[in-house]
């Protein structure tokens, strides 16, 4: 989806490379355009001397290949930021990145508010909460699959309250975005989260409230599931473009 809708968007970005593990390869090639090389390997997918990297396969990638990307100056996108849960890796990345003057690049992805979020933080937060709602059928091979009847479900029900950390760890493929808003604020160990199964709704839902020195803050976005994937919503390949579109923008918003 990335792919084509920076095709759509136009603009001096172009993707010169994609590389997937070997089980994908053939289905990968049959999908994208011709000038596009699929790669298994990131030494090949390095020696393309792309500007920057995009991480679009989720939390194992970020471990995978990460560091070997920043430790050879190439900047990093990642939209699967709950991989930065974990201490030690965020801080190899951290340390790849700034030996050789990479950047570490964490788009908002399915949720809004994140820019006013990061502000509060500079004057002080006092708490701050995401709640995550979602149809049952998205939380389907998650921890909550199995103590929960996810295709019985009749009202609205928390599947999960704690902390970004621990969201990010046990739910990889559904709370990504939990990392994402902790780090912009009050940190893994202090951020409340709450995911819902709801199956009043069909769009994926995530809400930002927050309090701090300066005011509050209480954000909201509504996204359509992604096609191929209820765990995720569309509107996180079009956070990733516009951040893409960013690095060469004029005029910068956010």
């Amino acid at each position: 989806m990335v792919v084509n809708e920076l095709a759509t968007a136009g603009g001096p970005a172009t993707v010169c490379g994609v590389l997937v593990r070997p089980s994908r390869l053939r289905e990968a090639r049959a999908v994208l355009p011709e000038d596009v090389a699929v790669l298994t390997d990131v030494v090949d997918a390095l020696r393309l001397d792309p500007d920057f990297i995009v991480e679009c396969a989720g939390q194992g990638a970020v471990a995978d290949y990460g560091e070997e990307i920043l430790a050879a100056g190439c900047d990093f996108m990642v939209i699967a930021v709950g991989a930065l849960a974990d201490d030690a890796l965020r801080m190899r990345l951290t340390e790849a990145a700034e030996g050789t003057g990479a950047r570490l690049t964490l788009p908002a992805g399915a949720i809004a508010g994140i820019d006013g979020l990061a502000a509060l933080r500079l004057g002080g937060l006092d708490r701050v909460r995401y709640i995550s709602i979602k149809p049952p059928v998205a939380w389907k091979g998650t921890p909550a699959d199995g103590p929960f009847d996810l295709e019985s479900i009749a009202e609205r029900t928390t599947i999960f309250t704690g902390t970004a950390r621990d969201a990010a760890r046990l739910y990889p493929k559904n709370a990504n975005i939990a990392a994402i808003v902790a780090l912009a604020g009050l940190g893994l160990d202090e951020t409340e989260i709450e995911l819902v199964a709801d199956p009043g709704v069909t769009d994926n839902i995530g809400r930002i409230e927050a309090e701090g020195r300066y005011g509050r803050l209480s954000a909201e976005l509504s996204g359509h599931a992604a096609p191929d994937n209820p765990k995720t919503s569309a509107c996180t390949a079009l956070s990733i473009v516009n951040a893409i579109r960013n690095r060469s923008n004029t005029v910068i918003l956010g």
